[in-house]
């Protein structure tokens, strides 16, 4: 009887573990963004995105809040770095058309860092959360700011969904600046500008 006991203990140990060991396994899997919805295939070879384009949405700037509100116009740039739990993308942010709520043009908000990274992790159907890193430079009404991007997290949807990055009401801390408030805090939504399709 014991024995039949301790057996069936071991069984049950080993289908834990292997439940385990699957479900490490399913979220450990590769972030790849296709060019074509493969959905049943995967993603591979020359449907991979080399080369991603995200823009903000056509008359919905980003908006910079603080003491000072700001809204632009952001473009990122990037290239996919290799297949990854989560993808990277190295590439740039630029922006354009920036002036204060009350109309006042911004001398610039400039990228500090020579690159920005992004990582892209599946989350679930066409479903992934970004994550970037950098500094950006704001320089607007005699204010000259460096705030840092890090902690930062978009929830994106593929093609088959809204097709968007969003970020709500996040900060961003500052990094140096007379006078620049500590905290500036960031609404984006952004489009890809050519489908993209979130696949493992």
């Amino acid at each position: 009887m014991r024995l039949i006991k301790m057996f069936g203990l071991a069984t049950l140990a080993a289908s834990a573990t292997i439940a385990f060991v699957g479900a490490a396994s399913a979220m450990a899997e590769n972030t790849t963004l296709c060019e074509t919805d493969t959905a049943e295939l995967g993603c591979a070879g020359e449907i991979e995105a080399e080369h991603v384009h995200l823009a903000t949405l056509e008359g919905s700037p980003a908006l910079l809040l603080s003491t000072v509100n700001i809204e632009c116009d952001v473009l990122f740039l990037g290239d996919a770095l290799a297949l990854g739990a989560p993808l990277v993308l190295h590439g740039a942010f630029t922006y354009s058309n920036c002036q204060t709520f009350s109309g006042g043009e911004c001398k610039s908000v400039t990228e500090v860092s020579t690159d920005s990274l992004l990582e892209v992790l599946k989350t679930g159907e066409e479903e992934a959360e970004v994550t970037f890193t950098g500094e950006v430079l704001m320089e607007c009404i005699g204010l000259h700011c460096v705030y840092n991007r890090k902690g930062l997290s978009a929830a994106a949807e593929g093609s088959l969904g809204s097709g968007h990055a969003v970020i709500e009401k996040q900060q961003l801390s500052k990094v140096s600046g007379l006078l620049c408030p500590k905290l500036l805090q960031l609404d984006i939504t952004a489009g890809w500008l050519t489908e993209l399709f979130i696949r493992n």
